[in-house]
């Protein structure tokens, strides 16, 4: 068996495994909405904040994997109707750029709100953070107009690789899924981690005269222990991100470089390049936005609100009806 056939095969497999990762993945993330918007932790922004990432995410994968799996075995509609060529890659690239953001500023909100400083906890109010939950899409889908106006059909293929439109484009990947994310992510994570660090050696044994301030210290413990664990899970999620999302601006600047050097291409290694694309563009990309889930799933206190998500949905047994066979055993007894 040749490479082109090999690797033609191996994608067609991966293709459809992405319809089961699909149905993963929007189930976990409905768990995901279901449990950061519960009462006592959708005053968390870095709650809300996971909430709104976990809605881009489905609207991600709905979008992307049901046309992807269609065009096994129909023509691609981008292939030949020029209008959805150019929204296709447009729109998807704003929604991964708006979870991106989501996640983002996730860490802004945890080092804002461990913040000493009163003003700066006082960007982490629900208003505000609403407000640019809902600002962030409006500008994620103006700054990226240049794709559908360098996007076209060439040769019977929906593309936007043509020169210096390459080379922007890729500079431009690089940038948005990268060097942006990551400086943010590390750099308020890191700066979270030190204060979430001086509140732990500040708490101190106080002796509690009432009971009423003995409550109050309790919730106020408990508070910190949540925003502790939500601080844990955001951390975890930035290195999944970077494990899964950082090959694709990669080799998106690879291919613009190749573009742009010009030369022949055996077969073989345009097959290669076209398997790392789709690996890079669309496994890895949809693996880590239903894989959000699972990284939740690594936290005690995530899994604390889920068991209670789900006891609050699945039904529970009649009172009356347990009682009536208590009854009827005593009865046959």
């Amino acid at each position: 068996m040749s490479v082109i056939t090999t690797l033609t095969l191996i994608q067609y497999y991966l293709t459809n495994i992405l319809g089961g990762l699909l149905v993963i993945g929007v189930f976990g993330n409905i768990l995901n909405c279901l449990v950061f918007l519960r009462k006592r932790l959708r005053s968390n922004p870095c709650s809300i904040l996971f909430a709104a990432a976990s809605l881009a995410n489905i609207i991600v994968m709905i979008y992307f994997i049901i046309p992807t799996i269609n065009s096994l075995y129909n023509t691609p509609l981008e292939n030949s109707n020029l209008i959805y060529c150019k929204l296709r890659l447009y729109i998807r690239n704003a929604l991964l750029v708006i979870s991106r953001a989501y996640l983002s500023l996730a860490c802004v909100a945890c080092y804002a709100q461990s913040s000493r400083n009163a003003r700066i906890r006082e960007l982490c109010r629900t208003k505000i953070v609403i407000r640019i939950i809902l600002i962030v899409p409006i500008i994620w889908f103006i700054i990226p107009l240049h794709i559908p106006l360098t996007t076209t059909i060439l040769s019977g293929k929906c593309s936007m690789w043509a020169g210096a439109a390459a080379l922007y484009h890729s500079i431009y990947i690089c940038f948005v899924a990268a060097i942006l994310p990551t400086s943010i992510m590390i750099i308020f994570s890191l700066l979270a981690f030190r204060n979430l660090q001086q509140m732990k050696r500040n708490v101190r044994p106080i002796s509690i005269p009432t009971e009423e301030k003995h409550t109050q210290n309790t919730e106020k413990i408990r508070t910190q222990q949540r925003d502790r664990q939500l601080s844990k899970m955001l951390f975890v999620q930035i290195v999944v991100y970077m494990c899964f999302t950082i090959a694709y601006p990669l080799n998106t600047l690879y291919n613009a470089i190749v573009l742009i050097i010009g030369g022949s291409k055996t077969a073989e290694r345009t097959a290669i390049e076209n398997f790392v694309l789709f690996m890079t563009s669309s496994f890895l990309l949809n693996f880590y936005s239903a894989a959000s889930f699972f990284v939740f799933l690594t936290s005690s206190a995530f899994r604390k609100e889920l068991r209670q998500v789900f006891a609050f949905i699945l039904p529970k047994p009649h009172p009356n009806l347990n009682q009536r066979r208590v009854t009827h055993t005593t009865a046959l007894a």
